[in-house]
């Protein structure tokens, strides 16, 4: 694949996650799988476009996280060696992302297209409490004789994790996320087991992230026995786990105010955990990509569950469709084909016998034994015609269509009448009944029955003509058939005659008789011929009938909530564009 074309897919993928996370917001209870459909699009945005633009390695990036209060500024500030991000219990303080850089660092940010997604940049320093779609950058000056993380990395300090439902910064936070190389899960001795930001850490540890957690706040002889009560409260019942788990006691004010110095004991060694992660820098952001590849491929069908409500009522209105399809193509052969006799076959018989008949002076002996048989010949027709039940003529067949066409769209019209407070997609199906969907659906019936009707008419007419033509068309089957009625005839003739001798006078009996039924033989064969054939037509116009009428109106139907312009249209290229689209980036990256 090109570059173009992968830039394509990156951004179509993107795209294609932030279109069904907004897709299914509205849906109560979706608060995890909307996180998760993010950080999808934030990893494709942030790790996949980079890595397919040949970005270096550095600046590798750590995000701080962690719910209200818990201490995450502090950590920021114990990363950088003094009191730079803003600190503040209040829930919420920090409402966009602020990266921290070296002042004099040699590398830059990522300039891929997307970076960072709906993010802008500020362009002036602001308050944290800016609450925009922003994210902003600070300048950091470094003590050259101290360990600093800021050579290799960025520090980004971002929005709690206190909440799904800030539909403003939680996306903001979670942008950050995906990017970050390394996320330092800041929890406080009050708030370590808080469901939300564990849900977090879940979401996290579960895209595959490298994760630190860095305890807060509880008192210096009490870290032990909480290190071990976080193991096993929190982390045990997580998917993997952090590859660290640190704890910092509560720290003074003197502490706060210059970490480097007074805090040492603390930060030297999660600085060390953090560039141990980072070195060296291209395999820390090998493992990265490779991670991010895992979540979204490994872990699709689970991001696109979110639609599992949407697939399930396609499916539902798919079996809708086809059950009234087969309900009107099974009352088709019911009320109509069942009872239809296609009377051309009966004339077709007739001149299937007559062609049987032996040209030039045979026609004399077929005459003759015409004549001596016709006495029998009426009594087996009045007899016939006594004992058997008056035949019900078949239903015209344009109405059985009409009848079959209004019963399978009146069973749908209900279907959506009944279900439409079920899901949005049923809505919208008894929305298009309301305005007009089945009266679109009969003027493509009447479209479709017309030309259906006009082939048909070739179509038997053919077949009924073909019983004879084929026979007329080839000498020698014709004249073997005719040579065997013949021969059938004779020896129907003279067996009576050899048998009691030429004077017996049941002769004039047995003689007719015997001709009589070799010719009802006869007859009753071509009867079968034509019988076989009649049955071949009605199974051909039954094939006829569902590829030209009803085929094409159950496919109308089962595309139409997908077809102009709606959500579910849209909701199918992204499902079908998706795997495409990481399939290809895969093949790339991998």
């Amino acid at each position: 694949m090109d570059p173009a074309a992968l830039r394509t897919a990156v951004n179509q993928l993107s795209d294609d996650f932030a279109w069904l996370e907004d897709h299914v917001r509205s849906r109560a209870n979706h608060e995890l799988q909307l996180g998760a459909l993010r950080l999808a699009a934030a990893v494709v945005r942030n790790v996949l476009g980079p890595a397919l633009e040949k970005q270096p390695a550095l600046p590798l990036h750590v995000a701080v996280v962690g719910g209200a209060g818990a201490g995450k500024s502090t950590v920021s500030n114990m990363l950088m060696g003094s009191m730079l991000a803003e600190s503040n219990p209040q829930a919420g303080f920090t409402r966009h992302p602020i990266a921290y850089l070296k002042g004099n660092a040699e590398f830059s940010l990522p300039t891929t297209l997307g970076f960072l997604g709906p993010l802008r940049r500020l362009d002036q320093s602001e308050s944290a409490r800016l609450d925009q779609d922003v994210w902003q950058v600070r300048r950091v000056s470094v003590d050259p004789d101290q360990l600093s993380l800021l050579d290799k990395f960025v520090v980004w300090d971002c929005p709690d994790m206190t909440t799904w439902a800030a539909t403003g910064y939680v996306p903001r936070l979670l942008e950050v996320c995906g990017l970050a190389d390394v996320i330092i899960y800041v929890a406080s001795d009050e708030r370590y087991n808080d469901e939300v930001p564990t849900q977090y850490l879940r979401l996290l540890l579960e895209a595959g992230k490298t994760v630190v957690v860095m305890l807060m706040k509880m008192r210096a002889t009490d870290v032990p026995a909480f290190l071990a009560h976080f193991e096993k409260e929190v982390v045990s019942k997580l998917p993997g786990g952090p590859v660290a788990i640190m704890a910092t006691p509560q720290l003074t004010f003197e502490q706060l105010s210059d970490p480097i110095r007074k805090a040492m004991d603390y930060r030297v060694p999660l600085l060390n955990q953090v560039l141990v992660l980072g070195t060296p820098a291209d395999a820390a952001r090998k493992r990265t990509l490779t991670s991010g590849l895992r979540f979204l491929t490994e872990g699709q069908a689970k991001l696109l569950s979110v639609a599992r409500a949407d697939l399930e009522a396609m499916d539902s209105w798919r079996s809708a469709v086809q059950l009234g399809q087969t309900e009107f193509e099974n009352r088709y052969r019911r009320e109509y084909l069942t009872s239809e006799q296609f009377r051309r076959f009966d004339e077709a018989l007739v001149r299937l016998l007559d062609l049987l008949e032996l040209p030039g002076v045979g026609r004399f002996f077929s005459t003759a034994v015409n004549v001596i048989t016709l006495p029998i010949t009426w009594a087996k027709n009045w007899f016939v015609k006594a004992i058997s039940a008056v035949k019900t003529p078949a239903m015209p067949e344009r109405p059985v269509l009409e009848a079959g066409l209004a019963a399978w769209s009146d069973g749908l019209r209900r279907e959506g009448a009944a279900k439409a407070q079920t899901h949005p997609l049923w809505k919208h199906i008894n929305d298009g009944f309301r305005q007009g969907l089945d009266r679109e659906l009969k003027q493509r019936f009447e479209a479709s029955v017309n030309g259906f009707q006009a082939s048909l008419h070739q179509e038997v007419d053919r077949c009924a003509r073909a019983i004879y033509e084929d026979l007329h068309t080839n000498p020698v089957a014709l004249n073997t058939l005719r040579g065997a009625k013949f021969a059938l005839q004779v020896a129907a003739i003279i067996t009576p005659v050899i048998t009691l001798g030429i004077g017996n006078v049941l002769n004039f009996v047995l003689v007719p008789l015997a001709a009589a039924v070799a010719g009802q033989l006869v007859e009753l064969l071509g009867h079968k011929y034509v019988d076989f054939r009649r049955e071949e037509t009605r199974s051909r116009q039954q094939a006829m009938m569902s590829a030209q009428v009803s085929s094409p109106l159950g496919q109308w139907l089962l595309q139409w909530p997908t077809t102009g312009g709606s959500i579910y249209e849209k909701l199918q290229h992204v499902l079908r564009r998706i795997p495409e689209n990481l399939n290809a980036v895969k093949n790339v990256l991998k």
